[in-house]
């Protein structure tokens, strides 16, 4: 664990009446620097007290081939707890590893966790369990053209204040990826489910061959759920479950990466509906079944799309997504479509007409290395990251070898600054947003699979 790198902060001058904060000084820091390939990072409470823990998933050794990535068929997932919490710790020392999924259990490419009381606790219980699981969705998009089936969802039942973790599947050995869920009732019935999008992408080079369904896992209260059950079709990627319509029932909302999205820029923008859509959302019906709407269908392949709470200071909540898009491919469909970029959504009165959106970063923001198979950016998160008191966003880049931060301006638009010390720092996953030491300034963390690292950037 060593200091990467210092760079001095800069004043920008903006050429406007508004003005802006100056720029802070970031200083990178690495956590690991031997996670073979890192891949996702999310924070919660694992353990007894306040503090945050870090959950990382990895996919393991990658081999890359002229024909594309071969995954281990084990991947890993870690949680990291951070000793010496005192105010003003160092932040890449004193990190306590346990391994929560190891590579003997054989999750093939172990996708975004979620964290979660996963069984249902009732007041009559003498003895409550409260306690954070970890739900882990895995699979490789593209297994089933090499005739292998290692999709899953499993759940980790956290033991022992987080140094003990137990196995429950969901789902193994299934033809279909899950890069993420959901967990809350969907159904009505008064326990949660879990909800995901399964991908199946066949032939990497044969959209029209590509099987996306939402998936129900009905949960029964006891840790343990129903088959999956195809409510809808379309969606995947990085999903939230959130009341859309405010009728007080769960809905999903999702980017679309794989399908129809593909050929998005042959279809007449008038013509375009949620199957082409960049982004959807599924309306709970009210008894486990959805129904879906568009919500951008201009931006080309999705890749996240997230909620943010009075993200502009006026008490709305906007949404924040990004696409998945590479301008250095010179040949259609991918020549057409937009370039990498991140977006607000905000839903008008009526949710299931399509959203208003903004184009929140710049054109060159976010420069994609490589052409087939790299795109940009990728994963966001919103947080505090200068002194200005508004809201900025964390930004992996992904296929731009880089991760960012999108300043907002007082006028609302945004300026986009690569983390120093990032370089290299490709398809990384996070951010995670948090005040690991005390000191009152929120830190960001982002894993990277080129890396094999886990690195924290600091100010």
């Amino acid at each position: 664990m060593k200091l990467i790198s210092k760079v001095a902060a800069l004043s920008l001058a903006i050429a406007s009446s508004y003005g802006a904060a100056e720029v802070p000084e970031y200083s990178k820091l690495t956590i690991d620097a031997d996670i073979a390939g890192a891949a996702f990072v999310v924070d919660g409470n694992l353990a007894i007290g306040k503090r945050p823990e870090l959950v990382v998933s990895a996919f393991g050794d990658v081999a890359i081939t002229p024909y594309g990535p071969v995954f281990p068929d084990g991947g890993t997932v870690t949680l990291y707890q951070k000793l010496g919490f005192g105010r003003g710790a160092a932040l890449d020392e004193k990190w306590h590893k346990v391994t929560i999924v190891s590579e003997d259990e054989n999750i093939t490419v172990p996708n975004r966790p979620t964290l979660a009381n996963v069984k249902d606790c009732h007041i009559e219980q003498r003895f409550c369990r409260n306690r954070t699981d970890v739900i882990v969705p895995g699979g490789s998009f593209f297994d089933t053209f090499g005739g292998q089936a290692r999709g899953s969802i499993t759940w980790w039942e956290n033991h022992w204040n987080g140094n003990v973790w137990l196995r429950n599947d969901v789902v193994t050995n299934s033809p279909f990826s899950y890069h993420s869920v959901a967990f809350d009732d969907f159904n009505g019935d008064g326990h949660k489910d879990i909800i995901s999008v399964g991908e199946d992408a066949g032939n990497p080079s044969a959209p029209e061959d590509d099987i996306i369904e939402l998936h129900l896992f009905a949960g029964n209260g006891d840790g343990t759920f129903e088959p999956a059950q195809t409510v809808g079709i379309g969606g995947g990627g990085l999903i939230e479950a959130y009341d859309v319509d405010g009728d007080g029932d769960a809905d999903v909302v999702s980017p679309q990466y794989f399908g129809p999205v593909s050929g998005q820029p042959f279809v007449p923008g008038f013509a375009r509906t949620a199957d082409v859509a960049s982004y959807v959302w599924f309306e709970n019906l009210g008894d486990g079944t959805f129904a879906k709407h568009a919500i951008g269908v201009n931006e080309g392949p999705g890749f996240a799309i997230f909620p943010v709470e009075n993200f502009r200071g006026d008490g709305v909540t906007r949404w924040i997504a990004t696409n998945h898009t590479n301008a250095n491919i010179p040949f259609p469909p991918f020549a057409l479509y937009p370039e990498p970029a991140v977006y607000e959504f905000t839903p008008g009165d009526n949710p299931r007409l399509p959203w208003a959106v903004r184009t929140l970063s710049n054109p060159g923001d976010f420069p994609v290395e490589g052409s087939v198979g790299q795109s940009a950016p990728g994963t966001a998160k919103v947080g505090y990251l200068n002194d200005d008191e508004r809201l900025d966003i964390a930004v992996s880049g992904d296929g731009s070898r880089a991760v960012y931060w999108m300043e907002q301006q007082e006028d609302g638009s945004f300026i986009t600054h690569q983390l120093p010390g990032s370089d290299g720092n490709g398809q990384a996953g996070g951010p995670v947003i948090a005040d690991f030491n005390r000191d009152g300034k929120d830190e960001i963390i982002f894993g990277s699979f080129d890396l094999n690292s886990l690195s924290i950037w600091t100010r």
